[in-house]
C-alpha cells in the first residue's frame, strides 16, 4: 500500500493542488473582489424547464445550463472566488495529469499552469460566459478516457463518438478536442494514425446540419471560442487565448518525448523554469487584460444594489473620480442622502453625463441608468432600462427582476409583479425577497405605506404622457409637482441645470419650489453659488434665497482669483468648455 500510494504520486498532487488553490484564491481576491458576484448579477439560475427546453438541446446547452447553476452560487463575493479557484485548480491538475500520462513529462504541472493563466483573464471579462471554463474541463475528462484506450480502432471509435457527443454537450470545445486528438495520434508517427484527420469533416458537417436546423449563431460561434462570448460582440484575441496554450502545450510535449529529462538536476532545473515564466505570464496578463476601472465599477455596483450608500462615498473618497461611471454611482449616493447639491462639483465634472451617462443599451448601462431614474423618481425610465437590461441578458438577471417587481407594484401591475416574482421564486437565493414582496400585491394601502415604493409611487404623473416627450427635466418638474416631499428629484433637476450652465431655467425652477418641501431654506451650497452667479449684486434677490455672506465673501474673491477655488460651481461656469 505504501508503495503504490507514494509511487502513484497522489500525495505530490494534493500538495500541488491546494498550494494552486491557495494561490489562485488569493489572486482572485486581490484581483478583482466583486468580479463573481457581479457575474451572477447577470445569469442566476432559475429552477424550471421553461427556463432551458430552448437552450438544453442545443449544441452547448448542457454545459450552460450547468454553468448557469454554477454562477448562481457567486451570490457572495467569496463564494465566487473559492468555487472558481477550485474549478481552475481541478483543471490545472487534470490537465498536468493527461499531459504526464501522454509524454511523461515531468515538468507537466508548471505547463500546466499556462491555460490557467489565460483563463484568470477572461473571468475578469463581463462578456465572457463561465461555460468556456466548464467546457475545457469537460474536454479534459474525455481526454482522459481516451488516454485509457490502448487499441487504435477503439480510440479512433471513441474519438469519433466522443467528438459528437462533446459537441452537443458543449459546443465549440469540439473544435479544441479535435485538435488535441490529431496532435495526439500523429505524434506516434505511424501510418494509420492518419485516419484521425477525418475528424475536422465530421465536425464541419456536424455543424453544417445543425445551422441548416436553426441553431442559433453562426459557424464561428459553433466551432470557435466565439461561442462563448456575448453573440454579436468581438471579444478580441483573448477569447482564443487558451486554446491556442493548450493546443501549443500539447505540441511542446509530443516533442518533449523526444527527449527525456534523466537526471534529478534537469527536471528541478525545468519545473523552476517553467514555474518562474508561468508566474511572470500571470502577472503581466493580469496588468495588460485585466481593467482596474471595471474592477472598481463592479465594486461600486455591489454597493449600490445592497443600498450601501455610505460605503460608495467612502470608496469615491480613496479613488481619483475621473469616470464618469463612478461619478454616476457616487451622484446616486450623494442625491440618496440628500448630499448631492453640496457635493456635486467637489470632483471634476464633465458635462450632463457626470449625473446619467449616455445610453449604448449594453445591458450593464443599462442598469446603471435604471438605478438612477429610480433614484430621481422617474419610474417609468427606470422600469424601461430594467427591462432592457434584463432582456440584454436572456432575462437572467436577479437584480433588474427585482426592479421590475419594484416599479410594476408601484404602478399597480400586479399581475406583472406576480410573473416576476415567480421567476424569482423559483431561484436559489432570491425566494425571500420574492416573498417579502408578496404582501404588496393587489394591497394598494401596504405600498401606501412603505418607506420607498409609497414614495415612488407619488411620483407617478398625474396625467399619462411618454416619458422624456418634452425632455427629462420637464418630466423631473412633474414629479416635484406631483410629489415635493421626494427632495432627490427638485436636487437632480437644479443639478442638470447647472451642469447644462444654463442659471436662467435654474432660476426659474427656484422660483418655483424654493420655500416647498421639495426645496426648503437653506439652499444646499451650489445652489447657494448659482443664485449668487446669477444675481451678484442684487441684494433683493440674495435675501429672497437667504444666501449666507460667507458665500458671497468667496465669490468675490473668486473674482478676483478665480484658480483659488478650483471646487466651486463658479470654476465649472468659466473654465469647464
Amino acid at each position: 500500500m505504501k508503495k503504490y500510494i507514494f509511487n502513484s504520486g497522489k500525495p505530490i498532487l494534493f500538495i500541488e493542488g491546494t498550494i494552486l488553490f491557495l494561490i489562485l484564491s488569493f489572486v482572485f481576491y486581490v484581483v478583482g473582489y466583486y468580479n463573481f458576484c457581479y457575474l451572477e448579477q447577470w445569469n442566476t439560475f432559475i429552477f424550471s424547464k421553461e427556463a432551458y427546453s430552448d437552450i438544453l438541446f442545443q449544441p452547448g446547452g448542457a454545459i450552460q445550463v450547468l454553468s448557469n447553476f454554477i454562477v448562481q452560487l457567486f451570490v457572495h463575493p467569496l463564494s465566487g472566488i473559492f468555487i472558481s479557484a477550485f474549478i481552475l485548480t481541478c483543471l490545472a491538475l487534470a490537465l498536468s495529469c493527461i499531459l504526464y500520462k501522454w509524454s511523461r513529462n515531468r515538468a507537466s504541472f508548471p505547463i500546466s499552469l499556462f491555460p490557467v493563466a489565460s483563463l484568470i483573464f477572461l473571468h475578469y471579462n463581463v462578456n465572457y460566459s463561465y461555460s468556456g471554463t466548464l467546457a475545457i474541463l469537460l474536454m479534459l475528462a474525455f481526454l482522459s478516457l481516451y488516454l485509457s484506450i490502448n487499441k487504435f480502432s477503439y480510440r479512433f471509435v471513441y474519438s469519433v463518438i466522443s467528438l459528437l457527443l462533446i459537441y452537443q454537450l458543449a459546443g465549440p470545445i469540439a473544435s479544441l478536442y479535435g485538435t488535441i486528438l490529431i496532435i495526439m495520434e500523429l505524434s506516434n508517427l505511424k501510418w494509420k494514425s492518419l485516419f484521425i484527420l477525418i475528424l475536422p469533416l465530421i465536425l464541419l458537417t456536424t455543424v453544417y446540419f445543425s445551422l441548416k436546423q436553426g441553431v442559433v449563431g453562426e459557424w464561428k460561434q459553433l466551432l470557435l471560442p466565439d461561442g462563448y462570448f456575448t453573440l454579436r460582440l468581438h471579444p478580441g484575441n483573448i477569447i482564443y487565448m487558451p486554446w491556442i496554450i493548450i493546443s501549443s502545450v500539447f505540441v511542446l510535449c509530443g516533442i518533449s518525448k523526444l527527449f527525456e529529462l534523466k537526471k534529478k538536476w534537469m527536471v528541478i532545473s525545468a519545473n523552476v523554469i517553467v514555474f518562474v515564466a508561468a508566474a511572470v505570464f500571470t502577472q503581466t496578463g493580469i496588468k495588460k487584460y485585466v481593467d482596474s476601472k471595471s474592477e472598481i465599477f463592479k465594486e461600486l455596483n455591489y454597493y449600490a444594489s445592497n443600498s450601501q450608500w455610505d460605503k460608495i462615498i467612502e470608496r469615491c473618497g480613496n479613488i481619483p473620480i475621473n469616470n464618469l461611471l463612478y461619478q454616476n454611482y457616487l451622484n446616486i449616493a450623494l442625491a440618496e442622502k440628500g448630499m448631492l447639491a453640496d457635493n456635486l462639483f467637489k470632483e471634476p465634472c464633465y458635462d450632463i453625463q457626470t449625473i446619467y451617462v449616455v445610453s449604448n443599451k449594453t445591458p450593464y448601462i443599462s442598469a446603471l441608468l435604471s438605478d438612477i431614474y429610480f433614484s430621481m423618481g422617474h419610474i417609468s425610465l427606470s422600469q424601461r432600462t430594467a427591462f432592457e437590461a434584463n432582456e440584454g441578458v436572456g432575462n437572467f438577471s436577479p437584480r433588474m427582476l427585482k426592479r421590475l417587481v419594484q416599479t410594476n407594484i408601484i404602478y399597480g401591475a400586479y399581475g406583472v409583479a406576480d410573473k416576476y416574482l415567480d421567476l424569482l421564486d423559483n431561484t436559489m437565493f432570491y425566494k425571500e425577497w420574492a416573498e417579502s414582496y408578496r404582501k404588496f400585491l393587489w394591497n394598494d394601502a401596504v405600498v401606501e405605506a412603505d418607506p420607498i415604493l409609497g414614495a415612488k409611487r407619488r411620483c407617478l404623473f398625474p396625467d399619462n404622457r411618454f416619458a422624456g416627450i418634452n425632455g427629462l427635466d420637464d418630466d423631473l418638474k412633474q414629479i416635484a409637482i406631483q410629489n415635493p416631499s421626494h427632495k432627490i428629484t427638485v436636487q437632480y433637476l437644479g443639478s442638470l441645470y447647472l451642469l447644462f450652465k444654463d442659471l436662467p431655467r435654474f432660476m426659474q425652477t427656484m422660483e418655483q419650489f424654493y420655500g416647498t418641501k421639495a426645496l426648503p431654506s437653506p439652499l444646499p451650497l451650489y445652489f447657494q453659488e448659482a443664485v449668487v452667479a446669477y444675481a451678484s449684486g442684487d441684494d433683493k434677490i440674495l435675501k429672497k434665497y437667504q444666501i449666507d455672506d460667507a458665500v458671497v465673501k468667496r465669490y468675490e474673491s473668486f473674482k478676483k482669483e478665480p484658480l483659488q477655488q478650483p471646487k466651486s460651481l463658479w470654476h465649472f461656469l468659466k473654465f469647464r468648455i
